[in-house]
């Protein structure tokens, strides 16, 4: 079970991919919120704890590059997966080099996304294991 896990961000401009993302995401077990822009996106980071961030990359106002790089600059150790339909290697690797972990094209096997998603749910587990004893030193 996931219910210790902070939720996850589900940012998209389209109602329906929203839905879909949240209810994979809490099929699965995890909490998800959704935001339907980058700017909803950041007052909701600003006030709570996610794990993790999914957005897709061509969104209306702020696109996801740009919101990725705002998460960056106010909370580097939150993890961000791209989502793109517009999907090229370039891109990839642009998102990539940008600092998000992981970039998927839709559509996408639920399996792609719930793996990565379980990646980073790890990831926050053992960031917030060794927090204490970091903070013991």
């Amino acid at each position: 079970m996931n219910f210790l896990l902070p939720p996850v961000l589900v940012v998209d401009d389209e109602k329906n991919m929203r839905r879909s993302l949240e209810t994979v995401l809490t099929d699965e077990g995890y909490a998800a919120q959704a935001a339907e822009s980058a700017e909803e996106a950041l007052a909701f980071i600003a006030r709570e704890e996610f794990f993790m961030v999914i957005t897709d990359v061509r969104l209306g106002g702020m696109s996801g590059y740009e919101l990725l790089k705002k998460i960056q600059g106010q909370k580097p150790e939150l993890p961000v997966l791209m989502l793109t339909a517009y999907a090229t290697p370039r891109l990839a690797v642009e998102a990539i080099k940008a600092g998000a972990v992981d970039y998927l094209a839709k559509p996408f096997a639920p399996e792609e996304l719930l793996h990565a998603v379980a990646r980073c749910a790890e990831r926050h587990r053992l960031l917030r294991k060794r927090r204490p004893a970091l903070a013991h030193r």
